[in-house]
């Protein structure tokens, strides 16, 4: 469901995402997700440019996980289960230090509505 969301979240934002936005999926499984078994889930998806799925070695994953503060620093053995996880989308105007997460099993709608938020002039900023 959230891949169909965020795919709905690219057609919606077709003109911007590739130019000044970009969207990435990170794997929660890179021992088993390939980077074409991901080519290929994206395809199937309906994802178009600007959207690159991510894998990598586990650890490196996992480092990427706790620098983007996508893990449960409280309970090890929770944040071990996949299945616990959540999609979050992280999204953010690094210029302006803008920063903000939303689950991805958000509404389209509401999520675009946030990242337009985030759009340089959009807060009365230059």
């Amino acid at each position: 469901m959230a891949t169909k969301n965020l795919v709905e979240v690219q057609k919606r934002l077709r003109k911007r995402v590739g130019k000044d936005l970009w969207m990435y999926s990170i794997s929660l499984q890179p021992e088993n997700d390939t980077p074409e078994r991901l080519a290929e889930y994206a395809k199937a998806a309906g994802v178009g440019p600007g959207w690159t799925f991510l894998t990598g070695r586990p650890q490196d994953i996992q480092q990427l996980r706790r620098k983007l503060g996508f893990y449960y620093p409280d309970d090890p053995e929770l944040d071990a289960d996949n299945s616990q996880h959540i999609g979050f989308l992280l999204m953010g105007n690094e210029p302006y230090g803008w920063w903000g997460t939303v689950p991805t099993t958000a509404a389209p709608r509401q999520i675009v509505q946030l990242i337009d938020w985030l759009k340089p002039g959009a807060r009365g900023q230059r």
